[in-house]
């Protein structure tokens, strides 16, 4: 990439009704705007669009320099809008292989991969009546897809494993949540901080801010929120949590420009 070209951003948001991503959707209508002033070449798939056929066919059309996700997520997997777009698929083999290693924290990881809500890590915080993460994708691996891209998951788990194997595909950066992503939704809109806390990592990366650079922002608007909320358990913990679950992988000297 050079200076003279346009940087392409890819933005997904699935959206379905009661169902977190009627948020997640507003945030990703938020990031279109600030890309598209920013002077970007914006892409968007949402709703019915967010396939897996549509997303590995835009990706491989458009060659994003950043991929945005707004979406639920998996340990191996991020989510559209009936079923996963971006994975790592996992033979029965390398399943048995993992049920089977003397190393616990393998076992472990496996049930989460199986199982990723599980016994909910913060009862009375998090409510989520279905598991978005089974049956377990049965897509062929499109996570190579993603060299050369810088990817934020606004999703759930996605950072543990697809992450990984992300950058070990030669994705440049990958920022997303190791865990759960909380954010409480009520009368009062709590939930437009949670993401405006998202659009500040986005909105950095695209003003030509390093990733590392970009998440201190995040952070700093995060533990002034802490601060402001913190005799609000339901507000001031969400925050803590994700601030605690994120995980850059990969270059975070990255740019949007290189």
């Amino acid at each position: 990439m050079t200076n003279m070209e346009i940087a392409t951003i890819l933005i997904i948001a699935p959206s379905k009704h009661n169902d977190p991503t009627q948020y997640t959707y507003v945030w990703a209508q938020k990031a279109i705007k600030i890309a598209m002033n920013l002077g970007y070449n914006v892409k968007v798939l949402e709703k019915d669009n967010v396939t897996y056929d549509k997303v590995s066919e835009a990706i491989k059309k458009y060659k994003p320099r950043m991929l945005a996700s707004f979406s639920h997520g998996c340990p191996l997997s991020l989510q559209g809008q009936d079923n996963c777009v971006i994975t790592k698929n996992m033979s029965l083999d390398g399943l048995f292989s993992m049920a089977t290693c003397p190393n616990p924290d393998t076992r472990s990881d496996l049930l989460k991969i199986l199982n990723p809500l599980g016994e909910l890590s913060c009862p009375g915080i998090c409510n989520l009546d279905n598991d978005p993460c089974s049956p377990l994708c049965n897509y062929d691996s499109n996570v190579d897809l993603l060299k050369g891209t810088i990817v934020m998951a606004v999703a759930c788990y996605s950072a543990s494993k697809l992450g990984e194997y992300a950058i070990k595909y030669g994705a440049d950066c990958y920022i997303g949540e190791t865990d759960l992503l909380m954010f409480p939704t009520d009368s009062k809109n709590s939930q437009d901080m949670f993401g405006e806390v998202q659009l500040t990592l986005f909105e950095n990366i695209l003003l030509g801010r390093t990733v590392a650079e970009s998440e201190q922002e995040m952070s700093k608007l995060e533990d002034t929120y802490i601060r402001k909320y913190k005799q609000t358990k339901y507000l001031a913990l969400p925050f803590l949590w994700n601030k605690l679950k994120r995980k850059v992988l990969g270059n975070d000297q990255a740019m949007i420009y290189e």
